[in-house]
């Protein structure tokens, strides 16, 4: 007797299914599809869906410095995918190439930003990398207060 597909198997949860539905967007480019998610949905799912979508991603480095754009609204529509320059995308893949973790090492911020949470990791990359950083980009100092005040209001750009 064959056994009906699924039959004693766990079923995805709807984070799993918010998840996946978000890997999908970032790798089709589709910010219109992240709006959708991450506007329904409170703050505490909004975080879970976040970081399910960052592990999900972890080896495909173009997604994620493609999210890093979204997340900072550098992305806002499709349009802005043929856009051929995006710094805090670029900036983003740099960083990741060179050993730098999303949200552990440094974070994105609506208005075009990157918050540096490691510095001594930030400090510690090869001269040449950083120097192009700091030419790019203007590089400020911030109080641990100050990051956990940008990252909370990341999640409630993502609320509204």
């Amino acid at each position: 007797m064959k056994t009906p597909k699924g039959f004693g198997q766990s079923q995805p949860s709807e984070i799993d299914k918010l998840v996946a539905r978000a890997v999908r967007c970032c790798q089709k480019r589709k910010p219109e599809g992240l709006d959708q998610i991450f506007d329904n949905l409170p703050v505490q799912l909004n975080k879970q869906v976040l970081y399910g979508t960052v592990a999900a991603l972890e080896q495909d480095i173009d997604s994620v410095s493609w999210l890093c754009g979204y997340l900072a609204s550098e992305i806002n529509d499709v349009l802005d995918n043929d856009k051929p320059h995006k710094p805090i995308t670029l900036l983003s893949k740099l960083l990741i190439k060179s050993g730098m973790l999303l949200f552990e090492d440094f974070m994105p911020y609506t208005g075009c930003r990157i918050s540096i949470l490691n510095q001594e990791k930030f400090e510690s990359l090869p001269p040449t990398v950083r120097a192009a950083i700091e030419k790019s980009f203007e590089v400020m100092e911030s109080s641990s207060e100050e990051i956990q005040r940008m990252s909370e209001a990341l999640l409630q750009e993502m609320e509204v």
